[in-house]
């Protein structure tokens, strides 16, 4: 696996790929990074020049001069794209990822092929309001003690609980965002943006695949029925980092979708 950055007019951009052949971008839910993808990247590069991306102010790519938004963040993709040299690519995107790729297949539907869209969060829009009100202050506080850097662990750690390794992973994943302090950008810029108005433009295949425990599965057939002949798959049992714990049958689904003749 190769680990590189790229410049953008936004800042260097960080990323992991392996494979070659038709390119895949894959792009991490809030607060995550490119580690989302760690186990999946060799099971998807059998066919795809495979290539996760660190969002800009996430894992180890630059902190932006500004508060992003989706639009903002969608545009940086393209802009990693050019510097790659990449004139038009497959997509995954997880929760916060996956609204990304729903504005970029609206934004630049030139640049997309086809959109594989993780546990997308397609909500009321009183339930969206309520979460980005919930998340409008979140930030890490310093603490002489070191008691934030505990309030960060068990985040991470209990909902649901989850193996101390994969916790480890993202405590270690949030922190990189300035320390935590510009964290919440990705999920204040996700509960802000209405990905239902964005929905029905998508022209490409789009493929939707949920967890079980994400809690937004029920909202399956609704998503749906804003993008016509959208297939969609649920997995059973997931957890918070499903591609951490299932990387197969991830892979299988996605790969399956990628390879279906459109």
């Amino acid at each position: 696996m190769k680990k590189a950055y790229a410049d953008t007019p936004e800042g260097q951009i960080h990323y992991r790929a392996e494979g070659s052949g038709k390119s895949l971008l894959l792009l991490h839910k809030a607060s995550l990074s490119s580690d989302e993808y760690t186990e999946l990247l060799p099971l998807l590069s059998k066919n795809h020049r495979t290539i996760a991306v660190d969002a800009l102010g996430c894992g180890e790519s630059d902190q932006p001069l500004f508060v992003p938004a989706i639009e903002d963040y969608a545009r940086n993709i393209i802009h990693f794209m050019d510097a790659l040299k990449i004139a038009k690519t497959d997509f995954v995107g997880r929760l916060f990822g996956a609204s990304i790729g729903v504005e970029m297949a609206v934004s630049y539907p030139e640049r997309i092929n086809k959109l594989v869209l993780l546990d997308l969060l397609h909500v009321e829009p009183a339930v969206l309001k309520r979460a980005h009100d919930d998340f409008i202050n979140e930030t890490v506080v310093f603490e002489e003690d070191g008691s934030h850097l505990i309030e960060v662990w068990n985040g991470r750690r209990a909902k649901p609980p989850v193996k101390m390794e994969m916790a480890q992973r993202a405590t270690n994943a949030y922190l990189a965002s300035d320390l935590g302090r510009r964290a919440g950008d990705s999920h204040r810029a996700k509960f802000a943006y209405d990905v239902g108005t964005r929905l029905s433009k998508i022209k490409q295949p789009v493929f939707l695949l949920y967890s079980e425990r994400s809690g937004l599965f029920p909202n399956l057939e609704s998503t749906r029925k804003l993008i016509p002949e959208c297939p969609a798959k649920l997995i059973a049992g997931t957890p918070s980092f499903p591609t951490w714990e299932k990387p197969q049958e991830y892979a299988q689904a996605i790969t399956e979708f990628l390879e279906k003749p459109v």
